[in-house]
């Protein structure tokens, strides 16, 4: 190498070259174009003079053309006031030079230099170098064996290095920058030790201020960050030996999905590792990051062939309310695990080995609530493991109490193990529900091809409607919810009910059947079913809802339906005496002016008549129909009337009897439900 950087080597081509010397004062020399090496002077010219102080050396040239990087120097001027000759080794120990640049602009420092006449040996200092709106000195000490070189620079504007790019990039990383906004300034110190046209070695220290970039996409954003960082490196046998430390603790960053305060929790890196010269394998033996109270992780990293081999990370116990908003919150969004409020401790250990994985999640402690209260876990303790490959990973986790939706759930415990992207429990699984349990078997989940899904068999032991209608907010209801489930699936969003669910209620039964949900947990939950009622005490239904009494039995069914967001939007609904053991029937004067105000009657008649004489009344039959859609119930009953549809039809036993005529065939939905909730002020039946 003969210089050490190839922006000084117009300086060693000018000053390695001398003339003969001989009892004269001075000697003028001037060239048209004269060729130096790689290196070409147009309208060139050299002075040296002989002083009492010794030689002083001038040169001056239009223009010199260096090799790549450096390119054309216009207008240069170099001085040297001390220029000295001793056994085969000269120096200039104060030098002067100027120049104007492309790149670089109006170039103005010192220098000086020591130099043998007949072998690339010198030293050379440079200070004053402008660059970047910054100053730059620059140390060389070259040898036939070894170079080395210093450089510092204090505040290099960032902003202002973007012209400078061309003479450090080559062009496809100017392609990588081209669309980055970046800012700052940057203080740098280095040493670089070669031989020949090899670096052996490096070091750098740096620190940034008020450093800020972002991409065009908006996907890599800085803002206001200090940086400070150190790095070496040695070669040895074709690969470099590194290490590196980084720290911050001022400004904000954001890498898609991950925004980091570094104020409020600063962060730390530390790591070593090896990276051949022609980059094809890279390996991180050893880092660290750290991020004040939130999480301190060690990794490990091959990488070859433009492919992760291998990938190792263990981070030790982090504060879950701390860790969750961070670095897993952006990575669910959109999930149902996007609003959480979280506490306790967890450790993860990840493993990748040639694209297949396990991840290992360790829980203390840890609360998980749903803050739009679908669901939540207490005191939730263990393992869950989850493997990619063949080698089985064990989970055992256990929880103090659970909420579905307004639900509880009670302690409960599983045995898992986890291999090719699938787990499966162990053992069966029995989840208190209020006062009866859910006894799950034969669960799985699986992942295959980036598809999450999962099915089990389950049975329902009897659960008290009572409580159950109590945790949902519902009007009380007695009686029992059960059911046998052979299967429950859910994948690509959607989870299926095969088989029914039993509820054993008002002395009858309802059969749930074809129970489906999409989105279950997402934000616009979507649920369809079919609905059979069997065989109801009216009495007991009555009573439960304050509606008024009637006697009897009724069945029916609401089919089709569907819940958006759990509001019905659309259902085909049929209730009506059956044929079939209908009971003793009677009606109370209250249920008929609440029968007549949801079929758009006139009211108040019953009171007003003679019949306000009788509590109660006599009927053959009874029924109402509603068919939803499009936020509007096509209404209707059980038999068609002179001007209407009749609701209830009077006869069946001993007189009084009395009808109950519905008018509104489509009623706005909305309007319906404000009916049911104010139905204790209706005014009352027609009467005929």
């Amino acid at each position: 190498m003969r210089c050490p950087a190839a922006w000084t080597a117009w300086i060693c081509c000018l000053l390695l070259w001398h003339p003969p010397l001989y009892a004269i004062d001075s000697i003028r020399l001037q060239a048209g174009h004269w060729t130096f090496d790689n290196t070409t002077a147009k309208q060139f010219s050299l002075s040296v003079d002989l002083t009492e102080q010794g030689l002083q050396l001038s040169a001056a040239a239009e223009k010199l053309d260096l090799p790549a990087p450096i390119g054309s120097l216009h207008n240069l001027q170099l001085a040297c006031s001390s220029f000295k000759l001793n056994a085969g080794r000269w120096q200039c120990e104060s030098g002067t030079a100027a120049f104007r640049h492309q790149q670089l602009g109006e170039q103005d420092f010192r220098f000086s230099i020591k130099a043998g006449t007949d072998k690339n040996d010198y030293q050379l200092t440079l200070n004053g170098l402008k660059l970047a709106e910054s100053r730059i000195s620059l140390e060389a000490d070259v040898t036939d064996s070894a170079w080395t070189v210093s450089v510092s620079a204090d505040r290099v504007s960032l902003t202002a290095l973007r012209d400078f790019l061309p003479l450090m990039l080559s062009e496809s990383q100017l392609a990588l920058v081209a669309d980055w906004d970046y800012q700052g300034q940057v203080k740098l110190e280095g040493r670089f030790e070669g031989k020949a046209g090899q670096l052996q070695a490096f070091s750098l220290n740096w620190q940034a201020s008020d450093l800020s970039f972002s991409n065009v996409s908006g996907t890599q954003v800085a803002e206001s960050v200090a940086l400070n960082g150190q790095t070496n490196g040695r070669l040895q046998q074709a690969q470099w030996h590194w290490q590196l430390e980084l720290g911050s603790n001022k400004g904000q960053a954001y890498s898609e999905p991950i925004f980091l305060d570094l104020k409020q929790y600063p962060l730390s890196l530390t790591a070593s590792g090896q990276l051949a010269t022609d980059f094809k394998s890279f390996k991180v033996e050893q880092a660290r990051l750290e991020q004040g109270q939130v999480l301190a992780a060690n990794a490990t990293l091959n990488w070859q062939n433009q492919q992760i081999q291998s990938l190792h990370i263990v981070t030790g116990p982090a504060d879950l309310s701390k860790l969750y908003p961070i670095w897993l919150q952006p990575f669910v969004a959109g999930s149902a695990a996007a609003k959480l409020e979280t506490s306790g401790r967890l450790s993860m250990t990840f493993d990748w080995q040639q694209s297949d994985y396990q991840l290992l999640l360790d829980f203390n402690e840890a609360m998980l609530s749903d803050k739009e209260g679908r669901y939540s876990l207490q005191n939730l303790n263990g393992q869950l493991g989850w493997s990619q490959t063949d080698q089985s990973l064990n989970s055992s986790l256990a929880w103090r109490s659970a909420k579905l939706f307004e639900i509880e759930l009670g302690a409960a415990a599983i045995q898992a193990h986890s291999a090719n992207n699938r787990l499966v429990l162990d053992e069966s699984l029995r989840l208190p529900v209020l006062d009866g349990s859910l006894e799950i078997s034969n669960f799985s989940l699986d992942n295959q091809s980036g598809r999450l899904q999962w099915q089990f068999a389950g049975l329902l032991t009897p659960i008290s409607m009572q409580r159950l209608t109590s945790a949902l907010d519902w009007p009380p209801l007695e009686g029992k919810l059960s059911g046998v489930i052979p299967t429950v699936t859910y994948q690509d969003e959607e989870m299926k009910i095969d088989g029914a669910l039993q509820v054993k209620v008002f002395d009858g039964t309802t059969i749930i059947r074809d129970l489906r949900m999409t989105t279950p947990f997402g934000r616009l939950p979507q649920l369809y079913a079919n609905v059979d009622i069997h065989n109801l005490d009216l009495a007991l239904l009555t009573n439960a809802f304050d509606f008024g009494r009637i006697t009897g039995k009724i069945e029916g069914h609401v089919h089709h339906l569907r819940l958006s967001n759990w509001e019905p939007v659309r259902f085909d609904a049929r209730l009506a005496t059956p044929q079939e053991n209908p009971g003793k029937r009677r009606i109370s004067q209250r249920a008929v002016d609440n029968l007549t105000e949801l079929g758009g009657g006139p009211t108040g008649m019953v009171s007003r008549s003679f019949l306000g004489f009788f509590d109660d009344f006599s009927y053959q039959k009874m029924g109402l129909s509603c068919e939803l859609d499009n936020e509007v119930c096509e209404m209707a009953g059980i038999e068609e009337a002179e001007q209407g549809y009749y609701i209830v039809k009077g006869g069946g036993g001993l007189p009084p009897w009395i009808n109950v005529i519905g008018y509104n065939r489509r009623v706005d939905w909305s309007e319906l439900i404000a009916r049911l909730l104010a139905i204790r002020e209706s005014p009352g039946p027609v009467i005929e």
